[in-house]
Order: structure tokens, then sequence, then C-alpha cells
């Protein structure tokens, strides 16, 4: 096993509850930022013929505010609660915001699709949880090298425990438009709060591992595969193997 570079950083308990707190407060925030350009954009919607590509993009400017706001609030505010892990803070607010915003710009001809074929919720589902996985993914990446494994398997195991929860509450409630309506706009809280749950766990449980096994097998400086590394060689030595 490699030497590791640094000693991994233990999860505590009330560190645990801060980072829930935190998923849970940006995914508030973003449901609330939904609200607020809704009823800003809806005094100023026309009614009749008009009101239809405003609409569409009244129905866009929304996912778009309330995707960024409860993605870029969570990483603010797990950055510094948990600054010992996350302390690279500008740099994954800047990261989140440029892969919002070019997601925002591949997501609009999809919305218009899902607009005429009636599955904007759909599309709306869609475009958050794509945006808080990669999010997520971001911060991970971008906490250090031993925790880089560690992180993009708790967001992965997270997304698909949010996705799984979404179809097992249309599957109990039916395909209503209230239950429908209620997922997408309590996606954001719940899918960040799940996404630090999972990651809380994770990680305790990986810390309890290590701490009772002493293997770091997540570790990205630890070799699990026997790999070796080829030095390149010198265009002389390349020579003297040719000659004989």
């Amino acid at each position: 096993m490699a030497e590791q570079l640094t000693e991994k950083r233990p999860l505590t308990f009330g560190l645990f509850v801060m980072r829930l707190l935190s998923g849970l407060t940006g995914g508030v925030a973003g449901t609330l930022a939904t609200f607020v350009i809704y009823f800003i954009m809806l005094s100023l919607v026309p009614s009749g013929d008009q009101a239809t590509s405003l609409s569409v993009f009244v129905i866009i400017l929304m996912a778009f505010v309330g995707t960024l706001t409860a993605n870029t609030i969570t990483a603010l505010m797990v950055t510094f609660m948990d600054n010992a892990k996350y302390s690279r803070r500008k740099t994954i607010l800047t990261h989140i915001f440029m892969f919002n915003l070019i997601l925002f710009l591949f997501t609009i001809p999809i919305y218009l699709i899902g607009i005429s074929l009636d599955v904007t919720i759909g599309v709306v589902a869609f475009h958050f949880l794509l945006s808080a996985f990669i999010s997520s993914v971001i911060m991970e990446t971008l906490a250090g090298g031993e925790y880089s494994l560690l992180g993009i398997y708790s967001s992965a195991l997270g997304i698909f425990i949010a996705i799984t929860f979404a179809f097992i509450v249309l599957a109990v409630g039916g395909s209503k438009g209230t239950i429908q309506l209620a997922i997408t706009f309590g996606a954001m809280p719940a899918v960040w709060l799940i996404l630090q749950v999972t990651g809380g766990f994770t990680e305790l449980i990986y810390d309890n591992f290590l701490r009772y096994y002493g293997i770091d097998a997540l570790s990205t400086a630890t070799d699990l595969g026997g790999d070796t590394e080829v030095e390149p060689k010198d265009e002389d030595e390349e020579g003297e193997e040719q000659e004989k």
C-alpha cells in the first residue's frame, strides 16, 4: 500500500449534522428562488396568445435560477462548515457556476421539446438531478486526492437513492399533477439532503473501516492493481538497445 500524503480528516457527528443542514438550507433556498422568479414573472406575462413564448422563458429561467441557487448555496455552506476538507472554496464555486451555466444552455432545446410533449416536469427534475450530481462530484474532486474516490462513490450512491425515492413516490401517489409538482419543488432540498446523508454515512462507515483494518482502499495513492510506473526512456538508451 502506498504511503498516504496526508492523514484523512475524520468526520465527527457535529460536522455531519452541519453538512445535513447545509444541504437542506441550500435546497430550500433554491426552491424559494424558484417561487420568487415565478411570482415576479407572473405579473409580467401577458394573457392571450402572447403568453406562450414568455411562459416557456419563465419555466427555463425558473429552472436555471433554482438549480444554480440550490447548488451554489449548498456548496458555499458546506465549504464553510467543513473547511478542513473543502478548502478550495472559490475554485469549487467557480466550477459549479460554470457547469450550471453550460448545462442550462444545453438544456434549453430539451425544455422546448419537453414543453411541446407535455413532459416539462420530467425535464425540470432531470435538469436538477444532473446539476446536483455533477456539482457534488465537483466538490468531491476538488476536496483533495485522499477524498475524491470516496466522495464520487457516495455522490453516485446518493443520486441513485434520490431517483429511487422519486420513483417510489410516483408509484405510490400515481401520476397526478399535484404529486409531480410536489416532487419537482421538493426535489432540491430532498436531493441535497439525501446527498449529504449518503455522503456522511459513507464516510463514517469508511472511517471505521480504516480505523479497524488500516486499509485505505479508496485513497487515490493506494495501489490496488499492482500498477507500476514506467519511466520514459532517453533517446540514448533507445539507440543503445537498437544497436544490441
